[in-house]
């Protein structure tokens, strides 16, 4: 992606997020969906991947911070949705992959997340390196009986 494409999208998010905020703050959480609803057809229209996670996950937050579970399961299904086409691309598929699970988790898609947080776990490196025991730690905890499945 072009570097002013680039550019111009991270402040526009930045910008939606910001007016998002204050439009709930001044309690008009409608206008705040409808510009954050804006912005992620926008991003939609011009492929913009990593965006559309961002303001996605922003949304669902705010759903879930107001109390909105209908609005709060679309967005995240969304964000399911951006995150499994986008996964195949992510820079360090263990650590999308096991992000990719607690979304699933949070979802309440036990199994799905388990599978990918599985995959994870067996793409930790040799290496051992502190962000490998950190994955490590972090798979173990959620899942304490993933080694029996590898």
């Amino acid at each position: 992606m072009c570097e002013a494409v680039e550019q111009r999208w991270s402040e526009r998010v930045r910008v939606v997020i910001k007016q998002s905020l204050e439009l709930t703050r001044t309690a008009q959480i409608e206008k705040a969906f409808v510009v954050l609803d804006a912005a992620i057809a926008e991003a939609i229209l011009e492929h913009q991947g990593e965006w559309i996670l961002t303001l996605c996950r922003h949304a669902a937050v705010l759903a879930h911070a107001k109390g909105d579970r209908r609005r709060e399961i679309e967005y995240t299904k969304r964000e399911i949705e951006y995150t499994k086409q986008a996964l195949p691309h992510a820079k360090d598929y263990r650590f999308a992959a096991y992000n990719f699970a607690q979304l699933l988790l949070r979802d309440g898609q036990v199994d799905l997340a388990q599978r990918y947080a599985i995959e994870a776990y067996r793409l930790r490196t040799a290496s051992e390196t502190e962000a490998d025991r950190d994955l490590t730690a972090a798979i173990i905890k959620q899942w304490p009986n993933i080694a029996e499945h590898c």
